[in-house]
């Protein structure tokens, strides 16, 4: 087994995306514009935006099928040369997982959620991540993404995990890096000020933690304790499923480049805000030179006091 240098492991599956003005509501029918299958879950979605900006990434994560979606998912990462799909196993006895999502015209989507929970998961092992600097984790599954932050951490591998915004969650500790989305804070926390929320959350974890909030500023707290904040540019957006997952990758490949938290977070910012435009989470990706071209426009400031 070739080494690697980002793990991604939780979901891999299959993203049915439809295209509607609307949400359906009682006695209210609404009229899909379009209805298409996409790569899907947050593990594939990270694995292959790393392997297309060139950094060597491996995925592992539930099990899938050896039906349709199972077949389209190994096709479709098959044509990453840069992603060790090794591990990704699929199974007679299994149901691909997949989600279903509404996704309105203002780029939102809400989603169905289909045979994630019941896939078996394929247990980590110190092997596995042979070479590794990072681990890319989800929590969107069970006591399996604990005990795989914590190998992790016994083996000097820094896990980067999206939405653990419950200070008394057991993998706070185990947390090197938290990216959290604003809205989904506020709806678990009504009324928080996510600011002084990451504040609390960076002093259990002592690693860095970033509050994403759509189309508005990026704000991150170091290691240290420092604020920063980053505007993200404008954009029109169209799809914003697996916006998070982009924005992860393009924040691991600067840190796993050796660049500092600053400018890895306009590369984060910059990979986030152009995976709006286009539907699937990691469909469509853009060319390398025009992440680098905007992730050089842009700049991380010192938080106002």
């Amino acid at each position: 087994m070739d080494t690697c240098e980002v793990f991604c492991y939780g979901e891999i599956g299959v993203d049915n995306i439809i295209q509607a003005d609307g949400l359906p509501s009682p006695e209210n029918a609404v009229f899909p514009r379009s209805d298409s299958y996409h790569l899907g879950g947050a593990a594939a979605n990270t694995a292959v935006w790393l392997a297309a900006m060139g950094v060597k990434v491996r995925l592992c994560g539930n099990a899938i099928g050896r039906d349709a979606f199972g077949d389209m998912i190994i096709e479709k990462l098959s044509r990453t040369p840069a992603l060790d799909r090794g591990l990704v196993e699929q199974r007679e006895t299994v149901t691909t997982p997949f989600t279903r999502a509404i996704v309105t015209p203002d780029g939102e989507r809400s989603f169905l959620i289909f045979w994630y929970p019941q896939a078996p998961k394929v247990p980590l092992t110190r092997e596995m991540l042979a070479g590794a600097s990072y681990l890319a984790l989800d929590l969107y599954g069970g006591p399996e993404r604990l005990a795989v932050a914590k190998l992790a951490a016994e083996n000097g591998v820094a896990t980067a995990i999206g939405d653990v915004i419950w200070p008394d969650h057991p993998v706070l500790p185990y947390t090197r890096i938290a990216t959290n989305s604003g809205p989904y804070l506020r709806q678990n926390f009504p009324g928080v000020d996510v600011r002084q929320h990451a504040r609390r959350l960076q002093s259990i974890s002592g690693g860095i933690v970033i509050t994403t909030d759509g189309p508005h500023q990026v704000h991150a707290v170091d290691a240290q304790g420092r604020g920063l904040t980053i505007d993200p540019p404008a954009v029109s957006a169209v799809d914003a499923t697996g916006a998070g997952d982009a924005f992860r990758s393009g924040l691991l490949y600067g840190l796993s480049r050796g660049l500092d938290l600053p400018r890895s977070l306009c590369w984060a910012v910059a990979a986030g805000s152009l995976k709006v435009r286009s539907l699937g989470a990691a469909t469509t990706l853009p060319e390398f030179k025009e992440i680098e071209s905007l992730a050089n426009s842009l700049q991380a400031q010192p938080e106002a006091q």
